[in-house]
């Protein structure tokens, strides 16, 4: 797979993927890919306006540190199961996981740079860990129905 070190996180949608499609017009999985892109992008259109209609304003940090949090893992997901589309092959397996580790740990920093006064560090290491594992264990799943 060739998307080592480029998992960074955005608070819009941005694709955490650098560049354009990271497959070569010969791979398979560019248009899969390109699919998969499409279906992200529309699911954070829905995801935001989810998020318009039941977003609380508020000062009190509690509500806004757990709305925070919620939108951090969202995003996480919706690019989590794009790249998880593209692993089509036994070999990807590993590649996905670290692509998944270093999302995980960009988000970290991400969430420290953007919110430091947020204290959700913690807790959005074990969600988005834990979210790692079903993806890669969907993706594991996955190449196992095809195989």
């Amino acid at each position: 797979m060739t998307l080592q070190g480029s998992a960074v996180p955005r608070w819009s949608h941005r694709d955490p993927v650098e560049g354009d499609n990271p497959f070569s017009l010969e791979d398979p999985r560019r248009t899969i890919w390109s699919t998969s892109t499409e279906d992200a992008r529309r699911s954070l259109i829905e995801l935001d306006a989810g998020v318009a209609v039941t977003a609380v304003i508020t000062l009190n940090p509690v509500v806004y540190r757990r709305q925070l949090l919620d939108l951090a893992v969202a995003r996480f997901n919706v690019w989590a199961q794009r790249v998880t589309q593209v692993v089509i092959d036994p070999k990807d397996l590993s590649d996905y996981e670290r692509w998944l580790d270093n999302y995980v740990a960009n988000w970290l920093r991400y969430l420290a740079d953007t919110c430091p006064h947020v204290n959700g560090q913690d807790e959005l290491q074990t969600r988005l860990q834990a979210w790692s594992r079903k993806w890669l264990a969907r993706a594991r799943a996955s190449l196992q129905e095809t195989s």
